[in-house]
């Protein structure tokens, strides 16, 4: 007999939607949403599945004797993406009109359902093979189940014939190694933070496929990093690519991790008490995968450039420097882009500019290097300025990398950003505030718009021929709710949106109208440069931006002085 334990709770629905919770945006399947839950873009728990593949949720038997409607509805509540299935209120037996409900539930509170857990598997094999091929067909790519070393040829077998993944629950995970070590890597185990140790996970390596977190798990932050050190890291090949691209730079394991909630709380509000904590004990777990990624990402060199592109950029030089450099002066350069981050074809052509406006001028020598344990205090003082060139990703969520940039400017140091490096560590809200900006809704490849020197006696603007020009280029909409703003910085080249038909619609365009490209600041004794124009080829084989280029990067320097006060403490111009 089917169970199906599935009320639809209209009622509930109904009030969510109505007091404005769920998100503007229809998906593209048509169900309208019934989530409650905010964005999760700025979460460290989504940084954590786009570079660790790991997925935070709770099993579906967490909320007592609740539906698994009711159950979904309060992981939701709960803040959490995932939900694991569990047999005793999602039946394997339903059928094909009750799988089509629970797909809408989970399309409607825009839940995913990693992993569904079976008390046991039944021993005959057509049973079996139901049992994964529901969960598959329920997005899930695991079931969770105990088994015995005996079994486990068996299951493999079916678990490749079905290609889903299997994992084990037993009492001592570390005693199965030496079975598992036989199967196929579609076989692995679950552990609970309560009975597994440090020291035996590492004896599991990275055949871990669940975890539950036991609540109040004191050494989380040290039990998740040392899953990220058990886990392969290695660079993606044929790196870089040559064409834009946000292919992941590196293998991700796959993780489900379950939260269970405190016995005798309120569910709900322990989930998202315990989800909160997951976002702040997961941090070093990616800080370690990145830390380690930066040392094998190797620098984009020109020697793949084409040698027309090479003598366009070389002729666009500028031979010399806008001002003497008070002493030899030593630039950072760092394009690294890690998991979650978009690479940009003309990151070589960046770093051959960005090298040979040093060579020509000699207003400083260049050291190319993506490993962010430079940017340690005070491993970071060695330098005069770092120049980040369209990097993009995690950089940054270490706080002993960020703080130490930050102190290091505060201190006299100076950092200058091009193009994307405003979407570097968008959930890291100290690094938007040290650049000015953070992210920025764009149109993909550059559409044409007219550009304005506001400042043209500027140091590093004097160049410009003309005060306004045409140029094609991804125009970045910085908006409004974000750190950029003229009280802050003093814009120096911006898009004039009269003279510019903005591909942006209501979530892309300020309301101001105000869209800053260049920028520069104080802060403490420091500086910081921004140029959020040089997507496309043709701003580096343009003179006049890569005397734009030496003038921002002599002023992070220190050779360059240069007027930071804020644009909008400036007299207005009537």
């Amino acid at each position: 007999m089917t169970c199906l334990r599935f009320p639809l709770m209209l009622t509930l629905t109904g009030a969510l939607i109505s007091v404005g919770l769920a998100p503007a945006q229809p998906p593209a399947s048509g169900i309208p949403s019934i989530s409650v839950r905010p964005p999760e873009q700025l979460r460290f728990r989504t940084t954590a599945l786009n570079n660790l593949g790991w997925r935070l949720g709770t099993r579906s038997d967490a909320f007592g004797t609740a539906t698994f409607r009711e159950a979904a509805i309060k992981a939701d509540a709960a803040t959490l993406p995932t939900l694991e299935g569990v047999s005793t209120n999602l039946d394997y037996n339903l059928s094909p009109t009750d799988v089509a409900k629970v797909k809408t539930t989970l399309e409607e509170l825009r839940l995913h359902m990693p992993a569904y857990r079976v008390a046991s598997l039944p021993a005959d094999e057509a049973t079996r093979r139901r049992i994964l091929l529901f969960a598959k067909s329920l997005g899930a790519d695991m079931v969770i189940t105990p088994a015995e070393s005996g079994a486990l040829a068996e299951l493999d077998k079916l678990a490749n014939e079905t290609g889903m993944n299997i994992s084990v629950v037993t009492a001592k995970p570390a005693a199965l190694m030496p079975a598992l070590a036989a199967q196929s890597k579609r076989l692995g185990l679950h552990v609970n933070t309560a009975s597994t140790s440090l020291a035996n996970l590492t004896l599991l390596k990275d055949r871990v496929f669940s975890v539950s977190i036991a609540p109040g798990t004191k050494n989380l932050p040290q039990f998740l990093t040392q899953f990220s050190r058990v886990q392969p890291t290695t660079i993606q090949p044929n790196w870089p690519p040559t064409t834009d691209g946000g292919a992941k730079k590196s293998e991700l394991k796959p993780l489900f991790i379950s939260l269970q909630p405190t016995p005798g709380k309120d569910p709900v509000a322990d989930l998202t008490t315990a989800a909160a904590a997951y976002d702040n004990d997961v941090r070093p777990a990616i800080a370690w995968r990145i830390d380690t990624l930066s040392r094998l990402s190797t620098i984009s060199t020109p020697g793949n450039l084409a040698p027309e592109i090479r003598q366009k950029i070389d002729a666009a030089i500028p031979r010399q420097a806008l001002a003497h450099p008070q002493k030899i002066r030593k630039l950072l350069v760092m394009d690294l882009c890690v998991n979650g981050g978009y690479y940009h074809a003309t990151i070589p052509q960046g770093n051959l500019a960005v090298e040979l406006i040093g060579k020509y001028t000699g207003a400083y020598s260049t050291v190319f290097s993506n490993d962010i344990n430079n940017l340690r205090y005070p491993a970071i003082k060695q330098f005069d300025a770092v120049f980040l060139n369209n990097v993009e990703g995690e950089i940054f969520i270490d706080p002993a990398v960020m703080s130490g940039l930050l102190r290091y400017v505060r201190e006299g140091g100076g950092v200058g950003g091009l193009h994307a490096a405003t979407w570097a560590s968008v959930d890291v809200p100290e690094y938007g505030e040290l650049m000015g900006s953070q992210t920025g809704a764009h149109k993909y490849n550059g559409e044409a718009g007219t550009i304005r020197v506001e400042v043209p006696g500027t140091p590093l603007t004097a160049h410009f021929v003309s005060p306004s020009f045409d140029v094609i280029d991804e125009f970045y909409h910085f908006l409004p709710d974000g750190p950029y703003s003229r009280d802050k910085l003093r814009v120096l080249i911006s898009l004039d949106p009269k003279k510019t038909t903005l591909s942006g619609n209501q979530y892309t365009t300020r309301p101001d109208n105000d869209y800053g490209m260049v920028w520069i600041r104080s802060l403490g004794k420091g500086r910081v440069f921004n140029c959020a124009l040089g997507h496309r080829p043709d701003f580096y084989q343009n003179p006049e931006m890569e005397k734009l280029l030496l003038g921002g990067i002599q002023f992070i320097l220190g050779d360059l002085a240069a007027d930071t006060t804020p644009s909008a403490k400036l007299p207005q111009k009537k």
